[in-house]
């Protein structure tokens, strides 16, 4: 270093004239003067300038033989000889990851390193600022990262759309030194094959010692949630491959490794993709750039990939249970819990067959091992579907409720279907007629028309009483008020037991209650009539007051609403009347509950689409006439179902994307209809004969012709009210003659004595 040096103050001295005096003659600018000045300038053996030259390199020598005084004292660092090569190397890998990152998008930028600030470093913030990169620049040491979360810090931070992360690790030493020390230190022992094997195995060590803060940082970031981040490691020979294959890394879909590999002359650098989803199975990395690192490289091809498009045949493990019409399928004979099962014409098996054929991928489908959707255990764990993709052991479900607790270990897509609870019971039954000829009228008509006899009676017999008192000459006829009362409900039942009165204002009062009595009586007929042709029916069930309200009721549920989230809609819910009702909830199968349903007084709480269809198939004759009534009221269950997915799956905003075109489109409307009318056409065939009998008992009022003949039945009240009135005269009559017969008894025992 300290010659070129000298050798450039040289030049410059040369050039304008030395600091010792010397200066050059000038050049004679005739040709003839010129050849005769050489000739005598190699006649001469020293002339001036030899003499400046002699004075200059006796300085130069001086002031190295100092500098090298000074640097084995230790007052400077020596210089290496590659200095320029390394600057120059240095600069090139800077451009060379500036140009990558730039090829990765304006997101914030986060430079991860394992050892302090380089050279290197400054390069690549420089690059970045000269190329006016709109990312912020993030440096930190992974000192203070390696104990935090760095999810929650992207996820929050500036609200960055995206974000790229550029782990620099530490340089291993090469492989030749390290041996070559390892043998001056251990007189040249090696291995069998010429090797030294402690050399090697100080190269992993320090490999592992060098980068253990990169690697604890990724164990606590969380980065595998995160599929869409941008993710550049930048290694030193081929030990950066050793940090691709780290867990938190397996969802990223932009993962850039580059390598800088030692070559003849200088350093090469090697740029590669790492590949999720390929053609072939073999091939999980691309290389796209393989060049000698100089100033003048540039990335010509495209790095990020763009949206998910193609799966490539990937096999997706889809873990759902039996729920139709959403999900159907066969059990195999030897089938074993948690086993493969064969789907079936459902819902949501056509949806993901019209999203497979657009992605590209096939899938298999199991059922949990413990058959459960999925509920939170004593260990904080949960069970079912939801376990197995919190443990990662499937892919995708199905037909899952989202619930805040679920949604702590697994993803969900947008709801697609209505879940709501439905209350199931016995239809309206018509009234029975033994009372009709009494309930044609209300409680409170009967109790008004009483009182108005009583009324209007105590009325006629006062006026009669004024009348006798104004005209004393004449007589009436009616003397008492029993008379007035018992004519007035003789009249109302169109047989007054005497004649009216002679006086003719008792006669207007009488002519004016026969006409309200005509009127009374002709609504009566019509209303019986009505009552005995068309009789009322009893209350439906709609809401679940009406099931408190109900004296003598009982409901149900399906016993799997235990081990599902829907048990938190009754236990969560705000409502006292919702806690009560699961509060005195019984839990029976599905065939058990609609069998209780049949028989009355009982009513089962079930899911809408669920029933719907088990009804219509089973439970309906010929005509889709059905015993059972299905409350007009829902409540929905956290809005409806979607589908679940592990965490940080990376092609979860793909099937997202064409679910909602699904969606939007209307066709899963159509593929619901379809499905439930498909299967209630299969289940329907020979109705008539696999028919449960006490489906056809319970149909049996609804399969007349629609003509009612009155019989004893419509009237049999009548009778047991001519009946009771019989017993009550005879019971009258009987105590009658007994205080008749005691007075005489006593009158008798009187005049003997006397």
């Amino acid at each position: 270093m300290c010659r070129q040096i000298a050798s450039l103050f040289w030049q410059g001295a040369v050039t304008h004239g030395g600091g010792c005096g010397c200066t050059s003659p000038a050049e004679p600018r005739h040709p003839q003067r010129r050849q005769r000045r050489r000739r005598q300038g190699r006649r001469s053996l020293l002339n001036k300038s030899d003499v400046c030259y002699l004075i200059w390199n006796t300085f130069i020598e001086v002031t190295v033989g100092l500098l090298s005084l000074t640097v084995a004292s230790g007052g400077m660092s020596p210089l290496p000889a590659q200095r320029v090569q390394q600057d120059n190397m240095e600069a090139a890998v800077g451009g060379v990851v500036s140009m990558v990152m730039q090829g990765l998008g304006e997101c914030r930028l986060l430079l991860v390193t394992s050892t302090p600030v380089t050279d290197m470093l400054s390069h690549v913030l420089s690059e970045l600022r000269d190329g006016g990169s709109g990312g912020v620049v993030v440096m930190e040491d992974t000192s203070s990262l390696s104990t935090s979360l760095i999810v929650p810090r992207l996820t929050r931070d500036g609200g960055a759309a995206c974000w790229t992360l550029v782990f620099f690790l530490a340089e291993v030493p090469d492989t030749n030194d390290i041996l070559n020390n390892k043998r001056e230190g251990s007189n040249n022992t090696s291995g069998t094959d010429g090797h030294n094997e402690g050399g090697r195995k100080d190269i992993n060590a320090s490999f592992k010692n060098s980068n253990q803060g990169i690697k604890r940082f990724l164990e606590k970031s969380g980065l595998w949630i995160l599929p869409e981040t941008r993710v550049l490691v930048v290694g030193w020979d081929t030990s950066g491959t050793l940090l691709l294959q780290h867990p938190s890394l397996r969802n990223i879909r932009h993962l850039f490794l580059l390598l800088l590999l030692p070559a003849d002359k200088g350093r090469t650098m090697e740029l590669y993709r790492r590949c999720l989803f390929c053609p072939t199975r073999e091939r999980r990395t691309e290389l796209l750039l393989r060049e000698k690192a100089t100033l003048q490289l540039h990335v010509k091809q495209r790095l990020l990939l763009g949206r998910l498009v193609n799966l490539w045949g990937s096999l997706l493990t889809v873990i759902t249970m039996d729920y139709f019409p959403h999900v159907d399928y066969h059990r195999s004979p030897n089938h074993q819990p948690g086993g493969k099962v064969l789907p079936k014409d459902c819902l949501d098996f056509r949806m993901v067959d019209a999203i497979a054929s657009h992605l590209n991928f096939s899938y298999v489908v199991r059922e949990p091992p413990d058959g459960q959707w999925g509920v939170r255990d004593d260990s904080g764990h949960f069970t079912g579907i939801v376990g197995s993709l919190e443990r990662e052991e499937g892919d995708l479900s199905m037909v899952l409720t989202p619930t805040p607790d679920r949604l702590e270990v697994m993803d969900h897509s947008r709801i697609y279907g209505e879940g709501a609870f439905v209350i199931i019971s016995l239809k309206p039954r018509p009234a029975t007629q033994h009372w009709a000829f009494v309930k044609s009228f209300r409680d409170e008509l009967w109790l008004t028309l009483l009182s108005m006899v009583v009324v209007w009676g105590v009325l006629l017999w006062a006026m009669l009483k004024a009348w006798t008192w104004i005209r004393r000459d004449r007589e009436v006829r009616w003397s008492s008020l029993t008379s007035a009362i018992l004519y007035g409900f003789g009249a109302l039942l169109e047989d007054p037991p005497h004649p009216p009165p002679t006086n003719l204002s008792a006669q207007v009062m009488v002519g004016w209650w026969w006409v309200l009595c005509i009127i009374i009586t002709t609504a009566y007929r019509s209303s019986l009539i009505s009552h005995l042709t068309v009789p009322g029916i009893s209350r439906p069930v709609n809401t679940f007051d009406d099931l408190l309200e109900l004296e003598g009721w009982s409901w149900s549920a399906e016993i799997g609403l235990l081990n599902m989230a829907d048990r938190d809609f009754f236990l969560g819910s705000p409502s006292p009347v919702v806690r009560e009702v699961y509060r005195l909830m019984e839990f029976y199968t599905l065939e058990d509950a609609l069998q209780k349903v049949l028989k009355g007084r009982h009513s089962f709480i079930t899911w809408k689409n669920y029933i719907d269809v088990r009804i219509a198939s089973r439970y309906s004759d010929a005509r889709g006439i059905t015993p059972l009534y299905v409350s007009n009221k829902r409540y929905p269950i956290f809005g409806g179902y979607s589908w679940g997915f592990r965490r940080g799956a990376p092609f979860l905003d793909a099937i997202k994307r064409l679910k909602q075109c699904l969606l939007e489109s209307g066709i899963l409307t159509y593929w619901l209809s379809d499905v439930i009318k498909q299967r209630v056409r299969e289940t329907r065939k020979n109705s008539q004969e696999g028919q449960d009998a006490s489906v056809t008992q319970a149909l049996l009022p609804n399969l007349g012709s629609g003509e009612v003949v009155l019989g004893l039945s419509h009237l049999q009240g009548v009778f047991y009210f001519l009946f009771a009135g019989f017993v009550v005269s005879l019971i009258t009559l009987m105590c009658e003659q007994a205080f008749t017969h005691t007075n005489t008894t006593r009158e008798v025992a009187a005049i003997t004595k006397g």
